[in-house]
């Protein structure tokens, strides 16, 4: 009889055990996995978004006689001399714009504010989605691009 009592006891021992690593695990679901993301790392995220979205974006290779985002975007800014199959190099820069932010960041439903300008004068290129209120926080990246003209500022800001 005592040995029965005896792994009695060392089995209701096992099972204290494992409720307690049980219950520890729990804790660590709900207070580390599951919180919130912390406004640094929201603001980080956005920010790298931002800045890989651009890169992505002027690295494009369009259809237009193999001709980059960014040369296209130069022509557009200096004096629209590319001509894309009937299309002038600023409609082919905002085609392709719209197709890369509709299949990504309107997807993601993440609304932005794009701009296309050289200093001084009015934008080339405008494309937004969603509210984007000034008040709001906002990561924004900024590009240079030389042109003829001057340089072409491309940036976009991600509102969120």
């Amino acid at each position: 009889m005592r040995k029965n009592k005896k792994s009695q006891a060392e089995i209701v021992g096992l099972v204290i055990i494992v409720l307690l690593i049980t219950i520890g695990l729990l804790f660590v679901v709900k207070f580390v996995v599951l919180r919130e993301p912390s406004e640094l790392k929201k603001g980080f995220v956005h920010s790298e978004l931002a800045s890989n979205m651009i890169n992505v974006l002027l690295k494009t290779t369009t259809d237009c006689k193999g001709s980059s985002v960014t040369e296209l975007f130069q022509d557009c800014a200096a004096f629209n001399r590319i001509d894309c199959e009937g299309i002038d190099s600023c409609d082919k820069v905002d085609e392709t714009i719209e197709m890369i932010f509709s299949n990504s960041l309107e997807k993601w439903n993440k609304p932005y504010e794009f701009s296309a300008y050289l200093v001084g004068s009015k934008p080339i290129i405008e494309k937004s989605y969603g509210k984007c209120p000034r008040n709001i926080d906002r990561e924004s990246k900024t590009y240079p691009i030389p042109t003829d003209r001057g340089t072409l500022f491309i940036q976009l800001d991600i509102c969120g």
